[in-house]
């Protein structure tokens, strides 16, 4: 079993990533002890208290590797405690230090403090942050851990973290199998459904179309995912859509973290259904999803194929006996754009199927300012240009629209979405000379700019009694 530290200063990121890595990598991992049990007792300790978190966290690490496949990941570890019990209170117990020599982890991230401080009642040191960096930087060298610093946003933390984790896993000795056992075929990671017209992949890794072209040319039309640009080809969105404050929320009292978009794109699902023209994806709720989304669910893809029409259906289920879910979703599927190689980004426009005036709702950090711009008045064509996403995302609330075509002034090639009852709406590209653009119809959008606020108090969070389904659907045509 190879085990994983995540270690380091208050508030640099250490849940959020330990949970995402466990989600990323389908294994388990233990959660900080410290904060439940904190959150229980009050904020105020004494010696007597860091020693209990401290066996509690060994239990907890005991028991993440029982239940984990392969690696397991540790959010905070005893250094933490040691480091936390000598500020406090001078010196730490010597048995504590002794599990600290006897603690082996393959490798160490230590998380650096250029994230912003997000206050919570459980944090003491806002001001300390990189005293206490080096501290454990020290400490460290000191040991002759195998560690890393772990620094930028979320998503670069999370991509360095999983490039250092899929170095370890390559370079780790294969697991022994017994000669005469024959071990069950791992499912597959990608699955297609085809016509005479069209073919469509989709990787079991967050249901996601990866492909979709038409058989008679072998014409691409979802964008490769390359990652020297953006990674990814149709992310589904949920629990969240779009940005949190701090990417924080609170309920019932208590802060979580949740990325932007929320963990589905990064959980494996279960596949229930697979025939030529229909594929059918299940996500349910477990232990790693509770630790940043504390609500029971039940999330079910489901695509059809039809000549060149992909129809995509979300069906979310509340399967608790007395708690609420509250939960958005939405899609983000990636054209390329330009399709053909004589053509640009600016050859191509979105057509509507009327004259329309809209005006976006604009974003800072991927926040919403509250702040408003025009975009077309009256007009039945919006022309492309990556000047058009300066400012990030377009995001349109309350449109009259349901069909919107993109297409090439110079080829007859298309793509027209259909999306009946969404009350959100994205286009977005990444940058000048990204070679796509998305399409995001939402049930859900960006928080606003300021503090973490109640998660059912959010903008275009919706909520399913125990037992309530909810229900969504999508297309994308080619041709």
């Amino acid at each position: 079993m190879l085990r994983v530290s995540l270690t380091g200063p208050e508030s640099t990121g250490k849940s959020t990533l330990a949970a995402r890595l466990a989600a990323h990598y389908g294994t388990a991992f233990a959660p900080e002890f410290a904060r439940e049990y904190l959150a229980d007792v009050g904020p105020h300790y004494s010696p007597g208290d860091l020693e209990k978190i401290a066996r509690g966290q060994l239990a907890a690490e005991a028991g993440a590797e029982a239940r984990a496949h392969r690696i397991v990941f540790f959010d905070t570890d005893l250094l933490v405690i040691k480091i936390w019990y000598e500020h406090s209170f001078g010196n730490c117990p010597e048995w504590i230090l002794k599990c600290i020599d006897q603690q082996q982890y393959d490798l160490v991230l230590l998380m650096s403090v250029d994230l912003p401080w997000q206050p919570d009642p459980l944090r003491e040191h806002p001001h300390l942050r990189q005293q206490f960096y080096d501290l454990y930087q020290r400490e460290l060298r000191e040991r002759m851990s195998n560690f890393a610093e772990i620094t930028g946003n979320p998503d670069r933390r999370f991509a360095h973290a999983c490039y250092l984790i899929d170095e370890l896993l390559r370079n780790a000795p294969a697991l022994p199998t017994a000669p005469e056992k024959i071990m069950p075929a791992s499912p597959p990671t990608h699955y297609t459904l085809s016509t005479p017209q069209c073919r469509a992949t989709f990787a079991r890794h967050g249901a996601e179309l990866t492909s979709l072209l038409t058989t008679a040319d072998g014409l691409e039309y979802i964008w490769p995912g390359d990652p020297a640009v953006w990674g990814r080809h149709a992310p589904v969105l949920f629990p969240l859509v779009g940005r949190l404050p701090g990417d924080t929320y609170q309920h019932q009292g208590r802060d979580y973290k949740l990325p932007q978009h929320g963990f589905a794109r990064d959980q494996q699902f279960a596949v229930l259904q697979h025939s030529p023209t229909e594929l059918v994806f299940r996500l349910e709720h477990d232990e790693f999803t509770r630790a940043v989304f504390p609500f029971a669910f039940e999330l079910i893809i489901t695509y059809t194929l039809r000549d060149r029409l992909l129809t995509v259906r979300w069906d979310v289920r509340n399967p608790a006996p007395d708690q609420p879910l509250l939960f958005s979703i939405g899609a983000h599927p990636a054209v390329r754009c330009p399709l053909l190689p004589d053509e640009t980004f600016e050859d191509y426009y979105f057509a509507f199927d009327h004259p329309v005036t809209l005006e976006r709702h604009l974003l800072q950090g991927g926040l919403l300012t509250g702040n408003t711009a025009p975009v077309m008045s009256q007009a039945a064509e919006l022309p492309l240009s990556y000047g058009l996403f300066a400012d990030d995302a377009l995001v349109f609330k309350h449109y009259d629209f349901t069909r919107l075509t993109l297409r090439s002034r110079k080829s007859a090639r298309f793509v027209r979405f259909r999306f009946d009852g969404f009350p959100y709406l994205g286009l977005w590209t990444k940058g000048p000379g990204a070679g796509f653009v998305c399409v995001e119809p939402w049930h859900g959008v960006a928080s606003p700019t300021g503090e973490p606020g109640e998660l059912h108090e959010k903008e275009g969070i919706m909520t399913l009694a125990p037992g309530q389904s909810f229900s969504a659907n999508y297309s994308m045509e080619v041709g």
